[in-house]
């Protein structure tokens, strides 16, 4: 406890911290106009409401949140022995297992009052537009938060996972955002060219042209097909981006039906559903926490921290 109360006390007074909460604040304040956008010419905005929110909510944890708990991972063992905190925790009756706990714990909490701030910020969003907090609302809210909060202490675990290896918190810190980038953002990219290559093949698809040679049933299909493909790419290929497959769980809590007097239709599946048909995606978001998090243990167990 003494190195969670620490750690939290810490985390909470970082300039990144307070840093990524005005982001969020930016983000959300955007998202008012977008919503609005979003609303006319629906039918139902109830549910067209809910999946606006819960994607600005995926974004601005991808974009943000993310970042900060991996940069926070990556920079707390090594900024610890480098102004020699580690030393001083250490001369008290605390093993080395209940600090890094106590820290990932304590880094964990700070994470979790971003996400409620967001949460917050999407109940104001909701109340703004007249649209009543529902039970079913909150819940997929919640929901949607929980799988945002496990895909950004997997971030978390695996930066704890590098301030065990790098001894410097500035390289470290260099480092996470180099591969917060490479892996977030740059790698989906490459493969999704992949993902459409192989669409294309399947298709006999060789220019942009044959696509309007084909017959409406014919362009579901692809689509449908260019769907599992870039899910299927993405899981065996980028299965340690946690943002990465949330975003795939995210596409799947809705439908979009064009009506054919210019409006449109969305069908709600629902966040519950979404996740109950990615459970690979899920297994691995959760999964990978504890793995993480306990090799960062067996090193820092077998650390000099002389």
């Amino acid at each position: 406890m003494w190195g969670f109360e620490l750690e939290l006390k810490k985390s909470l007074r970082t300039k990144k911290f307070w840093l990524i909460l005005v982001l969020i604040l930016l983000i959300y304040a955007m998202a008012f106009r977008e919503v609005k956008d979003n609303l006319e010419g629906a039918t139902n905005p109830e549910e067209v409401l809910v999946t606006s929110l819960v994607g600005y909510i995926a974004v601005s944890a991808f974009l943000f949140i993310g970042v900060y708990a991996l940069m926070a991972g990556a920079t707390s063992v090594n900024s610890d022995l480098e102004d020699g905190t580690v030393r001083v925790a250490l001369s008290k009756p605390l093993g080395r297992t209940s600090y890094l706990l106590g820290k990932f714990l304590g880094q964990a909490l700070s994470v979790v009052v971003a996400m409620v701030f967001a949460t917050l910020l999407s109940f104001a969003i909701t109340k703004y537009y007249g649209l009543s907090l529902t039970t079913s609302l909150v819940g997929d809210l919640v929901l949607s938060n929980l799988l945002i909060l496990f895909a950004m202490l997997q971030l978390l675990a695996l930066g704890l996972l590098i301030s065990t290896f790098v001894c410097s918190s500035n390289t470290a810190l260099g480092l996470a955002l180099v591969l917060f980038f490479v892996t977030g953002l740059v790698m989906p990219q490459v493969m999704d060219g992949f993902a459409e290559d192989k669409a294309k093949e399947e298709f006999g698809i060789q220019k942009w042209g044959d696509f309007s040679k084909l017959s409406p049933e014919e362009k579901k299909a692809y689509r449908e097909r260019l769907d599992k493909l870039y899910r299927e790419y993405h899981l065996k290929y980028l299965f340690y981006v946690p943002q990465v497959l949330m975003l795939d769980i995210f596409k799947g809590i809705d439908r979009t039906t064009f009506n054919d007097d210019g409006t449109y239709t969305v069908e709600y599946i629902g966040v519950k559903r979404a996740i109950a048909d990615n459970p690979a995606q899920m297994a691995l978001i959760v999964g990978l926490i504890p793995v993480y998090l306990g090799l960062a243990l067996f090193r820092f167990r077998r650390m000099d921290l002389r």
